[in-house]
Order: C-alpha cells, then structure tokens, then sequence
C-alpha cells in the first residue's frame, strides 16, 4: 500500500459505527487485517496475543499471521490518521499530538531538575509513526556486546529480510522486505546546508562513507530514513500493508490493563471486563516504557517495590524495570546564516557524521547531525531564522535510570527517571561533541552560509561555564531501551524468567543501545524473534 491507502482502511472501524455502538461488523482492511474496535468482535480462539502495535508488534503480526497462526493484535491508540504522519518534513508536529502518549521524565538533578518530554506513539505503528524516520543499525561492535545469539552476525540477515533498499540488495542490504528504507545518496533533491556539512566534514579530516548502514558505518555520509516516495513507510504501513489474507485481528483503542498469571503461567492478558487468553503465548510488544509496567502491574518485578504498593510477586525480578538507557542529544551549536536556508524535504537532518574512534573496531560514541532548521532547547535561549544547527549525540552514555510504578492503578503513566547526565563521563564526551561540532561548523564550506556562531559562542572559551552550558542544551533523543534487558529479565529466546506462556518483544529487550536510531534494531529483533517463534 502505498502513502496510506492503509490510513484509510485503518480508520473505517474507528470513524464508523464501531465507536458508537460497539456491535457494528469488523472492518476488513486491504491488507487482510480484521480492524476491531470492540472486544465484543473478537474470534474464540486465537494462537497468540501481542501487546502493542508499534514496530515489533506489527513485525510479529505479519510474520506469524502469514505462517497461519491466528493473531490478535491489541493497540491502545488508533489509526495514524493525521495527515503529518506521511509528510517526512512535519514530523516534529507528531510529538505532542493526540498520536503521542506525552509521557514526561521525573525531574532530572543532571539537567537542573528539569523534566524532559518522553514521546511515544499512541497509534498503529507505535513510535514508528511519531519519530524523525531515521532508519540505520549502526556500528557492529555495539551489538556484538550483546549476549550470544544476538550479536551483529546473527542480526544482519534479518536487517536484510526486514528492507527494501533504495540502492538495492548487497552484502549489507536486503532488495525485498516489507519496509522501504531510502538512502539520501540516492536523491537529488537534497539541502543544500547539508551539502556544505559534507565538504566540511571532510575539510575536518572525517573521512566520507557512501553508504553509512553498509560495510563502513562510520564518517560522514547521507542520512537513510524509513521512507518511500517521500512519504514515510512506518511499520503498520509496510508490515499490517503487506500481510495479505491471514487470520489477524487488530483491536484499536483498547488498554491492557495487565497479565493473568496462574501458577507460574501467563494465561492471558486484563481487559476492561474480560481476560483474553491465547492458546500458545502472550508476547508483550508495549515498549521500554509500558512492558516493565505492565509486567510490575501483574506482580513480575522487583518483589519488595511491588508488595509496598499491594501487589502480589508473580516473579521476584529486581531488574524488570531498571538499566533504563537513552541516547542523549545537545541542541546545540548553532549559526545565524547569510541568506534564507532551503526546507529539507525530508527529516530536516539530510547528512549525518558518525564520528569515528581511533580503534577502527570500536562503535562510534558521537554522531554530529546537520539539521536546517533553527532547533535549540529553550533554556538555551532563542534562535531565530534563517539559521542551522549542528547538534552533537551522544551514543554511549554510562547513565541509567528505572521505570517504576505510580501506583497499582492501572492507567496510571509510569515513573520515567533516566537520571541523564548522573555519570561525569557524558558531560565530557557531550563536550567532545560540541568542540567537533564547531570545527566543523567553523569550516570553509560553510563561509557562504554561515553569517556567525549564535551559540555556544565566545562563552565556549571558559571550560568552567562549559557543564552549565551543556546542562541547559542537553535533551534527549527518546531511545529508551533496556529495562527488560536479555539475560536479566528475558532469557535468550525472549521468554519471561519464571513465567511460561510470555515473552517480551520491544526496545526494553535491548542489552545495549545501539550506535545509531533504535528503530532499525528493534525491527530486526522482532524479525529474528519471529523465527524463535515458528521454529518452537
């Protein structure tokens, strides 16, 4: 499906007679996809239930509804209807929208008690639909930290089934999977600010990369975003578009409000009035923030935080919930221009620097993303057009930080606190980052646009105001993984320690941030997952 000829068949059952009455006939989407909008729809038996229709969930649902399995896919949100959803260039006005949770972090001592907005997606296609599409796996040696079975030998043949490349199959990519993936080497239509980042780069001595999720990762190089056509290709429209005619069932608007657990067995999952219960698994797909909160919710996790808000221990594991890990970013290094800047017309950030280690195989600790547009924190101060910025990542940080229960209820929004910048360590590789920015800001290639640095400016001379400084211009890069990690609260099939019949599927699973957007790998872990699956 094209654009989203699925946004449409998506939206029949909540715009229709579903919403009202609840006994309206299911929609069929041209996918196949029975589009339920009331449990009173649902079949009698099904093989599996998946908790959350982000990028996991959708990948698990085509997959295993196209091996026969009968699925129910259970989604919190609604169809992605709005109509920035598809355009690559408005996707900041996706964060805080009615397809966005809104979640917030607790306030953050590292950023001078300042709390720090949590988006995630609250709609078919999860976070997928909301984020700024970049699509990348980044550097090996980040996953090959990971446990066995995991690492970047086993993965790369599921990166590959999961895209169709723009540049076409090779050792590194895949010709004919479900998701469009497009590498802007292989546009015209570029900025032309990132053009001059490009040059710039390489007057500062970083090699260029013609192909940054091919065999050298590293350097800079063009972006490669989840994008066909110019329009966005999330999961929901490249997985639920492509499952042909298979026995799934996706249930909008509904809240899973908790797992049964018998006797050491999840048999099903809370609904409002009734329990669900498949015949094989539940696989909980909620995210990094929502799956170690429904699991503490049904009494797995740390057993003394649960019984102190009156919940009975299913499972005593202390880490469900914990080793909370997030990519941050500094906004940032910015310039006033001579002259208007031309819009991208894709995720504003059309060229990318990968900033290499000396050790050739060591994963990268900074990305420098060029974006054109004027996007600095707030508590930064103003940045008025026509402007770019330089903004630093940081991919390694040492801090972590928790998800914890509110309370037993179960709509309440978990406790998000990634404690960011508690580890001394990330304040001097951020200010790394913010000395590579400059230089290359500072470059030739930029002459003919650069008018002069806004910020940090002179101040950056004074190394005692630099930490103030980065306090105040750090944010994050809402890629919260880990707090169900493998080896601690999963086992290396995915499974549940202590509880049969569940498995977690989602960025939370993640051991490791990767060095790059998270999207590429939890995708990839769901490919992968699938075949664990099937296989038995």
């Amino acid at each position: 499906m094209g654009g989203f000829k699925r946004r449409t068949a998506l939206g029949t059952a909540a715009a229709g007679g579903l919403a009202l009455s609840g006994l309206a006939p299911p929609a069929r989407a041209a996918s196949g996809v029975r589009t339920l909008g009331s449990p009173e729809q649902l079949r009698s038996t099904y093989d599996y239930v998946i908790v959350g229709a982000g990028s996991a969930g959708c990948v698990l649902a085509h997959r295993l509804g196209r091996a026969g399995r009968r699925v129910l896919l259970v989604e919190a949100g609604g169809p992605a209807d709005l109509a920035a959803v598809a355009n690559p260039p408005q996707w900041p006005k996706l964060q805080g929208s009615a397809l966005d949770w809104r979640y917030s972090t607790t306030p953050q001592p590292g950023l001078g008690d300042r709390t720090i907005t949590c988006p995630r997606g609250k709609a078919v296609g999860g976070s997928s639909v909301i984020n700024a599409l970049a699509y990348q796996r980044g550097h090996p040696a980040a996953y090959d930290r990971w446990p066995p079975g995991w690492r970047h030998a086993d993965l790369l043949p599921y990166f590959k089934r999961a895209e169709t490349f723009s540049g076409g199959a090779d050792a590194w990519h895949g010709g004919a999977g479900p998701l469009h993936v497009l590498s802007l080497a292989d546009v015209t239509d570029r900025t032309p600010v990132a053009e001059a980042f490009m040059a710039a780069a390489q007057q500062s001595g970083f090699p260029m990369t013609p192909d940054l999720g091919g065999e050298n990762t590293t350097g800079v190089g063009w972006n490669q975003l989840s994008v066909r056509g110019h329009r966005r290709d999330d999961a929901a429209t490249a997985y639920l578009g492509t499952l042909g005619d298979a026995p799934v069932d996706l249930l909008i608007g509904t809240e899973v409000l908790g797992l049964e657990i018998e006797r050491g067995r999840c048999r099903g999952v809370r609904l409002a009035g009734r329990v669900v219960r498949p015949e094989v698994e539940v696989l909980l797909c909620a995210g990094a923030i929502d799956s170690p909160r429904l699991l503490m919710l049904s009494g797995i996790g740390p057993a003394d935080e649960l019984r102190a808000l009156g919940i009975g221990i299913a499972a005593d594991l202390p880490d469900v919930g914990r080793h909370l890990e997030d990519h941050l970013l500094l906004a940032g290094v910015a310039y006033q221009t001579r002259r208007d800047v031309p819009a991208s017309r894709y995720n504003h950030a059309d060229a990318l620097l990968y900033v290499p280690q000396a050790n050739a195989g060591e994963s990268p600790d900074l990305l420098i993303m060029c974006l054109s547009l004027p996007f600095v924190r707030p508590t930064v101060g103003p940045l008025a057009s026509p402007a770019y910025v330089l903004v630093p990542c940081h991919l390694r940080p040492r801090s972590r930080g928790s998800v914890k229960l509110a309370s037993r209820n179960p709509l309440a929004p978990a406790l998000i606190d990634p404690d960011y910048l508690s580890e001394p360590d990330d304040l001097d590789v951020l200010a790394r980052g913010v000395d590579i920015a400059r230089e290359v800001g500072a470059a030739a290639a930029f002459d003919d646009w650069r008018e002069k640095e806004i910020y940090p400016g002179p101040g950056w001379a004074n190394a005692a105001g630099r930490p103030d400084f980065i306090r105040r211009a750090t944010d994050s890069f809402h890629h919260p993984v880990g707090t169900c990690r493998i080896g601690a609260v999963v086992d290396e099939a995915l499974r549940v320690k202590g509880i049969a019949g569940l498995r977690v599927i989602d960025a939370s699973v993640l051991p490791g941030l990767p060095a790059a957007m998270i999207n590429a790998a939890v995708t990839t872990v769901a490919e992968k997952a699938s075949d664990l699956l099937l296989g038995g």
